[in-house]
């Protein structure tokens, strides 16, 4: 039986069912199956046939642009095997039905993606980041700033004295990285607490909380070498860009900077919600520890604040947890609506985060129980941002050990 199919003339799109026929002399002709008339009788060498993909439909295109859409495979195959002999004609569909082949594909595809998201965008971003005029990361970090300013931070209480002793410590790392146009500034933290963060431009903040969580200024000046270290590698830049690369990609390519700037627009979203990879954070680590060993300064500044600032986090998260635990608790035995609402708005005034060494005792028996979970403390820190505060302890204690006091 003869294999049908739709006929379209390649001049309008109107469609016509037909019939395929082939003579003896190796010849196609197209048959029109409601008028019986031959529409084009050409040899089949002169007609290009689209490769066989699963149960797709197969065109046969020929040489004055019209196109026959049929679904009948296997006599179209006999007709390529009969008149034009070729291993390759069927190639895609014999591989697409090999199971071996399919399971080989899968496998490649997987270790591809996985090569790509590991090696090529991390690489590609860091290409990029660093292949950005600096308008472009000045931009990025005044609209950055400006958001925190507005939705975040508030100006800071710290008093001028305290600033000036401040700036004048870092005075050194600033000088020592004269090319990254490092500033350093101070803000409110509000519900951000103590923490620290790094513009593109240079520009680095210091919450309120750390300044004074921090017991001595080298403390402080570990941080900030840390955050130079960001600063150095562009590691905010490379972490939107990564989320964005074949835009950047594209936007680099064809010069248009004002994409860039545009995509950059988000870095005040990220900034807010950012954890850094652990390779960012190991990097930057680095950099701390080359600061304190080429400044000769302690290198147990750095970890003294960071188990504080852990603790102070970890107190924080468990202490508002226990918080809107307590909440529920008294809601639930509430047996007045007058009770309720005064209940409700004493929880409602409890805003920002609590007084951690007030509640030390309590913290201490939260975070021992915590440590027992261990859903939270290992599966989830396995898959957390940063590095876990014993390792970065090992490893400022093994720089020790290598070099020496």
């Amino acid at each position: 039986m003869a294999p049908q199919g739709i006929w379209f003339d390649g001049n309008t799109s109107v469609s016509q069912p037909v019939e395929l026929q082939m003579n003896d002399n190796g010849e196609m002709r197209v048959v029109h199956l409601q008028t019986h008339s031959v529409l084009v009788q050409v040899p089949f060498s002169a007609i290009r046939v689209s490769s066989r993909v699963g149960n797709t439909a197969r065109f046969l295109y020929f040489p004055d642009g019209a196109k026959c859409e049929t679904e009948d495979h296997d006599l179209v195959d006999q007709w390529l095997t009969l008149h034009r002999p070729s291993a390759l004609h069927n190639l895609a569909h014999q591989l697409e039905t090999h199971s071996y082949f399919v399971a080989l594909t899968v496998v490649l595809v997987v270790s591809f993606t996985w090569g790509m998201i590991t090696y090529g965008l991390p690489a590609a971003s860091r290409y990029i980041a660093f292949h950005l005029p600096q308008g472009v990361m000045d931009r990025a970090a005044i609209e950055t700033l400006q958001f925190l300013d507005k939705t975040q931070f508030k100006p800071s209480e710290l008093d001028d004295p305290t600033q000036a002793r401040l700036q004048q410590h870092f005075a050194q790392a600033v000088a020592q990285n004269k090319d990254l146009r490092i500033k350093v500034i101070f803000r409110n933290g509000g519900e951000i607490g103590a923490n620290a963060f790094a513009l593109p431009d240079g520009t680095v903040l210091f919450t309120d909380e750390i300044v004074r969580l921090a017991k001595h200024d080298d403390e402080l000046l570990a941080v900030l070498a840390h955050e130079i270290g960001h600063v150095k590698y562009r590691h905010s830049l490379r972490s939107v860009i990564q989320g964005s690369v074949i835009s950047f990609a594209v936007a680099m390519v064809t010069g248009d900077l004002s994409a860039a700037s545009n995509l950059l627009a988000t870095l005040p979203v990220v900034m807010t919600n950012m954890s850094y990879s652990r390779g960012f954070e190991r990097e930057a680590d680095n950099n701390s520890l080359l600061f304190l060993d080429a400044n000769r300064i302690e290198r147990h500044y750095f970890i003294d604040l960071m188990d504080r600032l852990t603790y102070q986090g970890k107190c924080s998260h468990l202490l508002e947890q226990n918080k809107y635990k307590e909440k529920a608790k008294r809601s639930i035995s509430t047996s007045s609506a007058s009770t309720s609402s005064q209940a409700s708005s004493i929880d409602e005034g409890e805003t920002g985060w609590f007084d951690v060494e007030a509640h030390r005792e309590l913290c201490d028996k939260l975070i021992a129980e915590d440590k027992k979970d261990f859903f939270n403390n290992k599966l989830l820190g396995y898959f957390a941002s940063h590095p876990e505060t014993a390792e970065r302890t090992a490893t400022f204690k093994k720089q020790l050990q290598d070099i020496g006091p």
